[in-house]
């Protein structure tokens, strides 16, 4: 869910690489962060979520990307790792204003590429959405490699829901930026269709995308040289705290405080614990990090 940030004059929106182990969603991620000029994104940050690893930065679409004179910063997530605990998805799907649904071409990962469609289905299922009411695009991945199944036969198989599908490599690079670009755009014209007053209110994207062909109205101009080959970034650092960050709560609404997900045991004597504040119809989810030390008396 798009949130208004009054005092900075900004939109946040969040959009989320979700698909099975191993697809290339973290390759892809780092693919668009690498080609993103420095000036238009925010630091590359990872930090452990369920035993995965959660990867996250945001950036800003140069050109028309505003909304009633509010900046919009978008804000991509994934998680990776060959197995992913459903809550940490849970976690990161929570108020997705799109999702960049990632496929495995292999013949040999159809079952797995169908069984996170289901699990993706289920996930928003849980928050009162779906595929049809969230925009999303598919990306058809590693489909540079020799055993890749046809583009027409991966739709066939695993695009039910008719997404816009971009056939990408996460290593070269290939149609990746294409598919991302879409979905910036497809959110763009929702959030204009609501209105910055509409965002603010807190109500659910309801921007629906469909067929193959990009969706009509306003859209975001994305020049061709706000991208450029910077060098890989250095080995993002474990974040102690951090994450969805969203949006400053603007009002005088009670604060409440909850457990966002099961506490991990980190490295050492650390206790790390996922924790949701909300402030009205504002939420941020932090991580707090406890070290516990017993001492005899």
């Amino acid at each position: 869910m798009a949130l208004v940030n009054q005092a900075k004059r900004e939109i946040n929106a969040k959009i989320v690489f979700f698909g099975p182990g191993q697809a290339g969603k973290g390759t892809s991620l780092r693919h668009i962060f690498n080609k993103l000029k420095p000036e238009f994104r925010g630091a590359m940050k990872v930090m452990s979520v369920q035993g995965a690893r959660m990867l996250f930065f945001d950036f800003t679409p140069p050109g028309d990307g505003n909304v009633d004179g509010f900046r919009v910063r978008f804000h991509l997530y994934t998680v990776s790792g060959p197995v992913v605990d459903p809550a940490a998805w849970k976690m990161v799907l929570k108020g997705a204003d799109g999702i960049v649904v990632v496929a495995d071409s292999s013949p040999h990962r159809l079952d797995e590429n169908r069984a996170a469609m289901d699990e993706l289905s289920s996930y928003l299922k849980g928050y009162g959405q779906g595929l049809s009411t969230v925009p999303a695009v598919l990306h058809l991945n590693k489909n540079d490699l020799a055993d890749a199944l046809p583009v027409a036969e991966l739709e066939r198989q695993l695009n039910p829901s008719r997404l816009l599908a971009f056939s990408t490599s996460g290593h070269s690079g290939q149609g990746v930026l294409q598919g991302v670009m879409a979905l910036v755009k497809s959110i763009l014209t929702g959030l204009r269709a609501k209105g910055a007053d509409g965002i603010a209110s807190g109500e659910t994207l309801q921007h629906m995308v469909e067929g193959t062909a990009a969706p009509a109205g306003p859209a975001a101009q994305v020049p061709a040289e706000s991208f450029a080959e910077v060098p890989p970034p250095a080995a993002p650092a474990e974040a102690s705290e951090a994450v969805l960050e969203l949006s400053e709560a603007a009002d005088e609404a009670p604060l409440s405080l909850e457990i966002a997900a099961t506490p991990v045991v980190a490295e050492g004597d650390q206790i790390r614990v996922p924790l949701t504040i909300r402030c009205g119809s504002r939420e941020k989810t932090v991580v707090l990090t406890l070290s516990l030390g017993l001492s005899e008396e």
